[in-house]
């Protein structure tokens, strides 16, 4: 019997973030998937404590990213392809964050002040408004002082 698309796909989101104890684990366990490594190994080679390896290959078991035999934590060879692809995705958009330019608009404090308001009720006055109503008084005064200069 066919089964609908969306019920084989999982909206669920990565569970393993940049910089985390997951993320330096899994990280490990996937280069070196050719091995199994104990808690203590794994603490060893990344630098986090055995207590938070415990912790940690604890929630990457359960979240069924690294299997476990005896004492010794493995990636599943069918999995290596697919989380390397997720920890590589995972290094590309903290590279990005990090090469992001510091002029844009939104990292500039204040910057909601220069957005003009959509609810129509809250109509603020927007930087390229003022411009131009200084622009305007500008032009209005240079007008006036043309008609002193030369009255008819």
């Amino acid at each position: 019997m066919p089964v609908p698309v969306d019920d084989l796909t999982s909206d669920e989101p990565f569970p393993v973030k940049p910089e985390s104890a997951e993320y330096e684990a899994l990280s490990f366990l996937v280069i070196h998937h050719e091995y199994g490594f104990t808690p203590q190994e794994i603490a060893a080679r990344t630098g986090l404590s055995e207590t938070t390896i415990s912790n940690t290959m604890a929630q990457l078991v359960e979240n069924g990213l690294v299997e476990r035999a005896e004492n010794n934590y493995y990636i599943d060879p069918r999995q290596v392809d697919e989380l390397t692809q997720r920890l590589r995705s995972i290094n590309s958009a903290v590279e990005l964050f990090e090469v992001a330019p510091n002029d844009d608009s939104y990292a500039e404090e204040d910057w909601k002040k220069e957005v003009p308001s959509i609810d129509p009720d809250e109509q603020t006055e927007t930087s390229d408004e003022r411009d131009s109503e200084a622009v305007e008084a500008r032009a209005e005064a240079l007008i006036e002082e043309v008609e002193n200069s030369y009255p008819e």
